[in-house]
């Protein structure tokens, strides 16, 4: 097996329930399919298609494309575009066919999906005494996993941008109620944050800042995002929350030296706004990833370290596809140095980006198109873009969620699933491209296409309290998919608790990183908090660490919270 040594070795890792990434096969199978493939192909393909010969000669339109990517081809013609019909066969005589063109015709290897190696890295746990320490500072992503484009030479739809927060608490005395319960501290204060020193150029690592006129409207200094935010600086107030922010870090998983460090600690400093005295510090990661296979369908291979980022060769393929398709020049405009950033056509809430009046909004149009070509996959699929596969080099799944065997199906469904709630939202909004990227799925879940409820993406999201009803664990298997939040004060992120005071993130840490953590790039690396507030992995307050927030001498007990029901 091919191995990627990123930063020790780690045992392999279980893959996910639900997820059966491809196996090699031995090449006795290999060799039948290929030959099962030769003969499938005369009957379905054969018909428009010579190999090697003149005419419609399928190697030069193939020779870009792996296993997996002949797969979606033939399992997308004729459902969006019309220029060949749809495939009469069998999933099993579409995988056949695609082992002949890519394996038997071109020579190439099989798919496989190698486990990446990681050693992985240290980090510091602040100290804290529970019994003299005035000050508790929680610090979170307001994410848990997050993404950019390194392809900016060609296209952006995710540029160098990420969110920062934190909470400083004065802690309680007394009985830890009533005039001695713990304050939010908002005002005097100063909060700084730092990203790692060998993190703090990521200029020299993308070529966003190369581009960013043209990708976001503005020329911007080295390092510096569109939000104006470094890698190190102060964090503005909200005052709706009294929790301190720094939106727009223009963070990249890469080190200053071309190494990969898709979670970086970012160290976290409260002062005295008058004095400069130190009142607390903490540390959070702030997760990053370019781990998107587009390579697959759209031919080259990883763009950086052999096991992520995008690829010029991908990258280009993918504006020349686009070009074809929709009648547009990008890839012209990017030869010219002129790259442009997806959202300036597609509206996207994630970049309160408006987009052009009827186009379909980027993730229903990502989802919407891919989804006719990757039907019929389980859990697996969300991995082909996303970086949440269990023995990739980014794992962004390691939270609580992820420990006890969920996938991406759990809240967000199916990929058809999925793909259905954001477009039928477009369909009611009378987008023209709309119907006809979904007209041809179909749900895989218990529910059924007719019953999936529309939903607008970042702002509808699966509630939390779908599963976690009056706050209980709920029984397994559970899925919280088709119950959407009404808006942004119900998402995750930006729920608060009983009190209206304190964010559920900055107790139960970040979105798909919630206490307990796992990470295979350190053990308790996404749990700096719970470890350094309480010495154990579980969300702050919780198995009777009441006193965290409340006070040495507080004599408090689950069934007396203020925040939620303790069960």
């Amino acid at each position: 097996m091919l191995m990627a040594w990123m930063a020790g070795v780690l045992p392999p890792l279980p893959a996910l329930a639900g997820t059966t990434l491809p196996t090699p096969k031995s090449g006795a199978v290999l060799k039948a399919q290929v030959a099962e493939g030769k003969q499938l192909f005369a009957e379905h393909c054969g018909g428009c298609h010579t190999v090697g010969a003149a005419g419609n000669d399928i190697l030069p339109l193939t020779g870009h494309i792996s296993t997996l990517g002949m797969e979606a081809y033939i399992e997308g013609q004729g459902k969006v575009l019309d220029h060949m019909p749809p495939f009469a066969g069998t999933r099993t005589q579409r995988d056949a066919i695609a082992a002949y063109v890519a394996v038997g015709l071109h020579g190439k290897k099989p798919d496989r999906f190698d486990e990446v190696r990681i050693r992985p890295l240290r980090h510091e746990v602040p100290p804290f005494d529970p019994a003299t320490s005035a000050h508790v500072l929680l610090a979170w992503n307001t994410l848990g996993m997050k993404c950019i484009t390194d392809c900016d030479v060609a296209y952006s739809n995710l540029p160098p941008g990420n969110a920062l927060v934190a909470l400083l608490i004065r802690r309680g005395s007394g009985d830890g109620m009533g005039e001695g319960r713990p304050r939010i501290v908002s005002e005097g204060v100063q909060m700084s944050y730092a990203a790692p020193p060998d993190m703090r150029r990521p200029s020299t690592q993308v070529e966003y800042w190369k581009y960013a006129r043209s990708i976001s409207g503005k020329e911007l200094p080295p390092d510096v995002s569109v939000t104006g935010r470094g890698m190190l600086g102060n964090m503005d107030l909200n005052p709706k929350t009294g929790a301190l922010e720094a939106l727009g870090i223009p963070l990249t998983p890469y080190t200053d030296t071309g190494g990969l460090n898709p979670y970086p600690v970012f160290s976290v400093l409260a002062r005295d706004a008058a004095s400069g005295r130190e009142l607390a510090r903490t540390g959070a990661v702030l997760p990053n990833g370019t781990e998107m296979g587009c390579w697959r369908c759209h031919g080259g291979n990883w763009g950086r370290l052999g096991v992520t980022g995008i690829s010029p060769v991908t990258a280009r393929s993918i504006l020349a596809t686009h070009d074809k398709r929709n009648s547009t020049n990008l890839l012209a405009r990017s030869d010219a140095g002129v790259p442009e950033l997806c959202q300036s056509c597609h509206p996207d809430p994630l970049l309160n980006a408006k987009g052009r009046e009827g186009v379909v909004n980027l993730p229903a149009a990502l989802h919407g198109f891919h989804a006719n070509y990757l039907a019929g996959r389980g859990a697996e699929v969300c991995s082909f873009c996303h970086p949440d596969s269990p023995i990739g080099v980014t794992r962004c799944l390691r939270d609580s969620h992820a420990a006890k065997g969920m996938t991406c199906v759990t809240c967000h469904g199916h990929l058809e699933d999925h793909t259905i709630s954001l477009l039928k939202r477009e369909v009611e909004l009378g987008k023209p491209a709309a119907p006809g990227l979904l007209r041809n799925l179909t749900a895989q879940g218990p529910q059924g296409t007719a019953a999936i409820l529309p939903r607008t993406p970042w702002t509808q999201e699966p509630d939390c309290m779908t599963c976690h009803k009056g706050y209980t664990r709920p029984t397994m298997p559970v899925s919280a998919f088709n119950v959407w939040t009404e808006g942004g004060p119900g998402l995750y992120r930006n729920r608060m608790d009983g009190t209206g005071k304190v964010p559920c993130a900055a107790c139960h840490g970040s979105p798909h990183a919630t206490y307990p953590s796992r990470s295979d790039y350190g053990a308790g690396r996404d749990s700096i908090q719970p470890f350094q507030y309480q010495k154990v992995d579980a969300p702050i307050g919780a198995r009777g660490n009441c006193i965290v927030c409340h006070g040495p001498t507080a004599r408090l007990d689950a069934a007396m919270s203020p925040h939620h029901p303790m069960r």
